[in-house]
């Protein structure tokens, strides 16, 4: 049975114990609805770490090609160890595949957490991809210092 409440000029429909259960015996609808705006949140949060990684991804890409971009004959500093820009740009890649592999991860284990209200903040998560990126910054900084070789 259902019915419709007014509480404090607030119109709101009110299920039965029967018809909120699920067939298993659960409330995972009621609660879904009753925390929709967690899981709005989560939704936007998972999105934002997609963006950031094929921000990463497309960073990557720029920083390999940039002998190409630049052309052969300017100033690109060209370096004789192992750190060159296609690998810079090749670790910026990978990270940004790993971000969106493990953004997967976290939207489903909050999506599950939400639903269990157990949510764990991950705070290693975002201080490892920012110590990451961070050296990678640095490691590009550093790679511009290098001396030009004719």
């Amino acid at each position: 049975m259902c019915f419709v409440a007014t509480e404090n000029g607030v119109t709101k429909t009110v299920m039965t114990n029967e018809e909120s259960k699920t067939t298993n015996g659960t409330k995972d609808h009621q609660s879904d609805n009753s925390r929709i705006t967690d899981h709005l949140a989560n939704e936007r949060t998972y999105l934002a770490w997609i963006r950031t990684g094929v921000a990463m991804m497309g960073l990557g890409v720029v920083i390999a090609k940039l002998r190409y971009i630049m052309g052969i004959g300017s100033s690109y500093p060209q370096s004789s160890g192992l750190i060159h820009a296609a690998n810079i740009g090749l670790l910026f890649a990978f990270i940004g595949v790993l971000t969106i592999i493990m953004s997967v991860v976290f939207f489903l284990t909050t999506q599950k957490e939400i639903r269990e209200s157990s949510y764990k903040a991950r705070k290693v998560f975002v201080l490892i991809i920012a110590g990451l990126t961070g050296a990678l910054g640095l490691l590009i900084l550093w790679y511009l210092q290098q001396p030009v070789n004719p």
